[in-house]
């Protein structure tokens, strides 16, 4: 995306930041109001009532050589020039003479001040206007071809990154909700039911299976009155298995007693017996 800046008038040198071979346009004029001669960057106009009548004069605003630049293009009539950078730009002597690098657009202000028999502040203080300096695209990043498959691998990468997280993200809201709170209570009861007495879980699951599925199919509201029912009941079943599996767990406990205590007590007869012989 080009870049268009104003020429500062009041700064004597500016420099530009192009490579060699890039271009530059300079667009606008100054117009005086003592003699209503134009200059814009490489010309003065000069109206139809000067001595000389009406002409066009080289040597405008910019120093174009001195600034390390061969001119292109030059439309007179829109007052816009376009400048080359030259191979020899970055040792360019008007840039040189005030230490900046090269190219630059060194102002000729003093030289047109003199030439009229003026002073720079009188000079300036008669000419109104402005100039604008458009400058080329940057440079495009050069990536080594070495680094091709490196990077391709990092975007996609990045991008299988930002999937996951997206997806972490739209579950853990899901799941934070009325409905996503809902279907874990059905899948826990769901469960527990695979590990419960066959004959109890083939009464509830299809009880379970229709709950969720109307959770789903979003036949409740999550939030409603009967949903909270639903909740409530898939809690119930909850309840009764694991009363369930602690009435089972009782009765096998009671079972292991009542073999270890038979167990005990045949030692205990087979004892005396041993000592009587």
């Amino acid at each position: 995306m080009t870049k268009t800046l104003s020429l500062p008038l009041d700064q004597a040198v500016t420099p530009v930041d192009v490579r060699p071979g890039e271009t530059i346009v300079i667009k606008g004029a100054l117009v005086s109001s003592h003699n209503g001669s134009v200059v814009d960057a490489a010309t003065i106009t000069w109206p139809a009532e000067s001595p000389g009548g009406a002409s066009v004069s080289p040597g405008g605003l910019i120093d174009i050589e001195g600034g390390g630049w061969h001119m292109s293009r030059r439309d007179h009539q829109n007052h816009e020039v376009e400048l080359i950078a030259t191979n020899e730009a970055a040792s360019a002597p008007a840039c040189a003479a005030v230490g900046v690098p090269g190219p630059c657009l060194p102002l000729r202000t003093l030289t047109l001040a003199t030439s009229q028999l003026t002073t720079v502040k009188e000079w300036n203080q008669h000419h109104k206007g402005a100039l604008t300096v458009t400058l080329p695209d940057p440079p495009p990043v050069a990536v080594a071809p070495s680094m091709v498959p490196y990077l391709q691998g990092s975007a996609l990468l990045l991008g299988f990154g930002l999937l996951a997280a997206l997806g972490w993200t739209v579950h853990r809201r899901r799941a934070s909700s009325a409905a996503g709170q809902l279907l874990a209570l059905a899948d826990r009861v769901r469960r527990k039911l695979k590990r419960a007495d066959p004959v109890l879980a083939a009464t509830l699951t299809p009880v379970v299976d229709a709950a969720s599925s109307a959770v789903r199919r979003r036949r409740v509201d999550p939030g409603s009155r009967e949903a909270q029912r639903v909740a409530d009941a898939l809690r119930r079943i909850e309840l009764r298995i694991e009363a369930a599996s602690a009435a089972e767990e009782q009765q096998a406990a009671d079972e292991l007693v009542q073999e270890v205590e038979s167990a005990l007590e045949a030692a205990d007869e087979v004892v005396p017996a041993q000592r009587r012989t």
